[in-house]
């Protein structure tokens, strides 16, 4: 069990694409924790080992790796950049304690690390940039520089300054020490600062100490005087304010070649906390010490399950030391016992049995079959709540079915482990068109989910747009006589009504009303007219539940030995049947209240979006976010079928929405009533 105090947790975020893996990789080269770099497309690195990552070459779920950099041991959280994936992300991000944000020397790309950039500033997380592929063709570092700083800060600040860029990139200028490093592979020779970068470096040295001298008086003291601090005394304060998040570094790096990466491991050893310099707090805000000697406090951060081996809990020890055969108390679940099946270490796929684990490691816990995501796990009946990360509403849905009858029994048992591996993922049965639903957090997201269940699983689905759940109405009354009478040479059927049909206001749903007088239909035949008019109901002329109509049974019928419940069911339904056509019927369609909050540069194109759809826009109005606005209007629902989609291809993924029933409206008389999917 390694010293708390030696502990490094850290996950490796930013967009999609930005190189987080291949970073990842030749760190874990770099340090010796593996023997060669892995290809992505190959499927050999070490956090992006699923299926699915290697057919998309990109991740889909959170990797962990572990590498020891001299006395430091650094487990790493490799998270998927994808805004599909994000839930992902912000579960894993409890199990850690600081992060390297990845992003390509693109000025064009920085706006995309904006949600995950906000998360760890609400968090008031420890973070530094990584600007990757510096030997890419176009490679800007300046510009990505500038568009960091103008969008979260001037203490957004480098610490390091090329030298070279795309094929010409060769090393860099430390602006800490003021020297130099030349790369040879991952490998650094220390050398004179060039003479062609040595005044920018002068300059970006004054602005590394003027962003540290915010937060440290005795340093803006000396440089008004004019006074240059110590080596010692900067590089206190740069491990000191960013491991409070008063400073966020700027480095460079190739992951690719490995240029940077050794600056990148010092630099994750020296600035970022230790578990026991970064406590956590409950779900009271109350702090948790990061104490060996402590009871067991942990949460589950991510789930995974395996057919053959099956479940594994990967948890964030906060405080105790953990055995692996420990039995603890599951304080979500009102208490609950649960005993751990061993307790591992994660090399990606591989799983190194461990006898304990102390404060502030991250674990995997085997065989809780109960456990979920984001519960908090205690020794000794310790009563403390962990909060968890709020798992946003889902924005798109499949409609799912079993390609084979066989699997119509277990389609929704191992759906429900997919569910529990990523709880972003919803699973549920709609209410009128009766599907059985799978909702994410994009098309991406939910479409790997799919080929995940029939990898996993050997579950082949169909999947299909969800049916939106039209209704039907009637906007003219009637009066109609139904009766049924059939004999079969022994007691007949013989049910005789006259039922009135009505239009009631929008919403109203439907009302059944019993005004026989004298006995013409006997009471205890009026519940199975009733009865019959509801189920008559459920498919009107098109197909669609009828709803917001009143019916009246005001005469009819009966025989004293041939009428029965059944016969005046029936002749109720064929009344409905009947009587619809007469009173004019129309289609509903559902329309839902949509806000979309997007940056203001998208704003226009938003709205012009949901105009195209169909949409009354309400009001477009700023948010306590600066720059950021919520655009608000009524939409028909089946407009929004793949409407994240064209939303984040609209705004560069930063768009995103909510959505809640408002009303149904009849379906306008230029488009074609929809018919109801046989």
């Amino acid at each position: 069990m390694a010293d708390i105090a030696r502990l490094r947790n850290i996950a490796f975020v930013g967009p999609h694409h930005a190189g987080k893996t291949t970073l990842v990789e030749a760190v874990l080269a770099h340090t010796g924790a593996i023997g060669r770099r892995g290809s992505i497309a190959e499927g050999s690195t070490v956090t992006d080992h699923e299926p699915e990552d290697v057919a998309h070459v990109q991740s889909t779920t959170v990797g962990f790796a572990h590498a020891t950099a001299d006395d430091v041991d650094i487990t790493i959280v490799d998270c998927p950049g994808f805004v599909d994936f994000f839930g992902e992300t912000k579960a894993a991000l409890c199990g850690v304690d600081a992060a390297v944000v990845v992003v390509e020397a693109d000025p064009g790309r920085v706006v995309q690390t904006q949600a995950v950039v906000d998360y760890l500033e609400a968090g008031r997380m420890p973070h530094l940039f990584v600007i990757n592929k510096m030997d890419r063709p176009g490679a800007d570092f300046a510009g990505t520089l500038a568009a960091l700083q103008s969008a979260y800060g001037r203490h957004v600040v480098a610490e390091q300054l090329p030298i070279g860029a795309a094929e010409q990139f060769q090393g860099y200028v430390d602006l800490a020490e003021m020297n130099a490093r030349r790369f040879d592979g991952d490998a650094e020779t220390e050398d004179a600062i060039p003479e062609d970068v040595h005044e920018q470096a002068r300059d970006a040295h004054g602005e590394l100490l003027e962003a540290m001298a915010d937060f440290d008086d005795h340093l803006m003291e000396e440089l008004l005087e004019g006074v240059e601090p110590t080596l010692e005394e900067v590089e206190r304060d740069l491990r000191t304010e960013c491991a409070h998040d008063q400073i966020v570094p700027v480095l460079v790096a190739s992951g690719a070649s490995g240029a940077g990466v050794a600056a990148l491991v010092r630099a994750m050893k020296k600035w970022f906390p230790s578990p026991a310099d970064a406590p956590k707090v409950d779900a009271e805000g109350r702090e948790i010490a990061a104490d060996p000697s402590g009871p067991v406090i942990a949460q589950v951060v991510k789930t995974t399950i395996h057919p053959q081996s099956g479940k594994l809990s990967i948890a964030r020890i906060l405080s105790g030391t953990l055995k692996s055969d420990a039995t603890l108390t599951d304080v979500t679940r009102d208490g609950e016992k649960v005993r751990l099946g061993g307790l591992y270490r994660l090399q990606g796929k591989k799983q190194e049995a461990i006898p304990e684990a102390g404060a502030g490691s991250l674990v995997a816990l085997a065989r809780l079959e109960a456990v979920a995501t984001g519960d908090t796990l205690t020794s000794n009946g310790h009563k403390v709540l962990l909060a968890r990360v709020p798992v946003a509403e889902p924005v798109f849905a499949v409609a799912v079915k079993p390609k084979e009858r066989i699997d119509e029994a277990k389609i929704s048992q191992m759906l429900a482990r997919i569910v529990d591996e990523d709880p972003a993922l919803r699973l549920q049965r709609a209410e009128i068109t009766h599907e059985l639903l799978l909702l994410g957090s994009g098309e991406q997201h939910v479409s790997i989910a799919v080929e995940r269940l029939s990898r996993k699983y050997k579950v082949d689905v169909d999947t299909a747009p969800p049916s939106i759940p039209y209704l039907e109405t009637i906007t003219g009354s009637a009066e109609i006589h139904s009766r049924y009478k059939h004999q079969t040479g022994g007691h007949g059927q013989f049910g005789d009504v006259w039922l009135r049909f009505e239009p009631r206001e929008r919403g109203a749903g439907v009302t059944f009303q019993d005004k026989i007088v004298g006995g013409v239909v006997p009471r205890q035949f009026i519940p199975a007219v009733e009865k019959g008019v509801r189920e008559a109901l459920a498919h009107g002329p098109g197909g669609h539940p009828i709803t917001d109509l009143h019916v009246t049974l005001f005469d009819g019928q009966y025989h004293d030995v041939d009428s029965s419940e059944q016969s005046f069911k029936t002749a109720a339904g064929m009344g409905v049947r009947d009587a619809l056509p007469k009173c004019n019927p129309v289609v509903l369609e559902p329309i839902v209240a949509v806000k979309v909050e997007v940056p203001t540069t998208y704003t226009s194109a938003v709205i012009q979006q949901l105009t195209g759809k169909r949409g009354q826009i309400l009001g477009m109005n700023p948010t306590d976010r600066p720059g950021v606005d919520v655009v608000e209007a009524y939409v028909p629902q089946v407009e929004l079928a793949r409407y994240i989609t064209e939303l984040r291809t609209a705004t560069q993924g930063l768009g995103t929405y909510s959505w809640r029933h408002e009303r149904y409206d009849p379906v306008p008389g230029n488009r074609a009533a929809p018919k109801a999917a046989v």
